[in-house]
């Protein structure tokens, strides 16, 4: 597991995980979940390795498992990741250079032998060893689009292909369960009409909400009305549409004209961003909003998060 130093209150462990401080204690006193350290003025410190054993028992525990059961796993899983040499981050080479490449060789394995198991468990070790963000760009992403790669070349079945997005939105929907522990801005994320690929934008909320924002997701083939009157009771300061297709951006600036006044105002008054592969300098002129270029965690992470220097250049 990784050697990172264990710097984390139990408020900023709450926060990061979407895990009340109190059931964070329940959980270290009745199942040995946590290891803190004592830091010199006495404090309880929590390193990445107690985050991932959060993170791992609230993911087990949305798979039916009872609590004391997802405690257990990830426990286990912890203890076989410190045991396994080639889940050890390494120092001497980074982890860019040495780990990144092998996970996303066993991942890719996993998506090829339908192997859900081995699947989370690559997905376990990715954010383990590289942290949520890192794994996201290294592995995550990568291996997305190279399993579209394969589905496109013949070699991977378009079940494979649909197997490999139903595993990742299950790990990065677990990853969103702390989107209301942020206490910065509030930002609305949606794909427009008829666009279905939605897993990029998801890994942006994820980045995001680590930032501190509040996210409110509305997901993909979002019809203009309905973005509209969710910005209109949200009042966010952020609002983001994203497309791998240029066309339902167009349609979506198309579908401006018929919104009521108020909702056309709303979104007017909101910080409108579109992003992803689909999104255009022509586009995001016809529908007044900024363009949003780089992948989703770049992207992410050139948002203010607090909302105060809006997105840099």
């Amino acid at each position: 597991m990784t050697t990172a130093p264990a710097t984390m209150r139990i408020g900023e462990l709450a926060a990061r995980t979407g895990v009340s401080a109190h059931v964070l204690r329940v959980w270290e006193r009745r199942y040995g979940l946590l290891t803190p350290i004592r830091s010199t003025g006495g404090y309880r410190l929590y390193g990445p390795s107690d985050e991932w054993r959060v993170r791992e028992t609230v993911r087990l525990r949305t798979t039916g498992l009872a609590t004391a059961q997802a405690a257990a796993a990830a426990l286990s899983a912890s203890r076989q990741a410190s045991d396994d040499p080639t889940s050890t981050r390494s120092v001497a080479h980074g982890a860019r250079g040495g780990a990144a490449p092998a996970l996303r060789e066993r991942l890719l394995s996993s998506i090829g032998a339908f192997d859900d198991g081995a699947a989370h468990a690559v997905l376990d070790a990715a954010l383990e060893q590289l942290g949520v963000e890192e794994a996201l760009q290294e592995v995550i992403l990568p291996v997305l689009h190279e399993t579209g790669e394969r589905w496109a070349s013949g070699s991977f079945t378009v079940a494979q292909e649909h197997f490999a997005s139903h595993v990742v939105r299950h790990r990065l929907a677990s990853l969103a369960l702390a989107w209301d522990a942020g206490t910065g801005p509030l930002a609305v994320l949606a794909c427009p009409p008829g666009e279905q690929h939605e897993l990029g934008l998801l890994a942006f909320g994820v980045v995001l909400g680590r930032a501190g924002w509040r996210v409110r997701y509305l997901g993909a083939d979002t019809p203009v009305a309905t973005l509209a009157s969710a910005v209109e009771t949200l009042g966010p300061e952020l609002v983001v549409l994203s497309a791998v297709q240029t066309q339902p951006l167009v349609d979506t600036a198309d579908h401006l004209d018929q919104l009521s006044e108020s909702a056309a105002q709303a979104l007017r008054s909101a910080h409108l961003v579109v992003a992803g592969a689909g999104a255009t300098t022509p586009v995001a002129e016809r529908l007044g909003a900024t363009l949003l270029t780089g992948d989703p965690v770049d992207a992410a992470l050139r948002v203010s998060p607090r909302g105060e220097q809006g997105i840099a250049p």
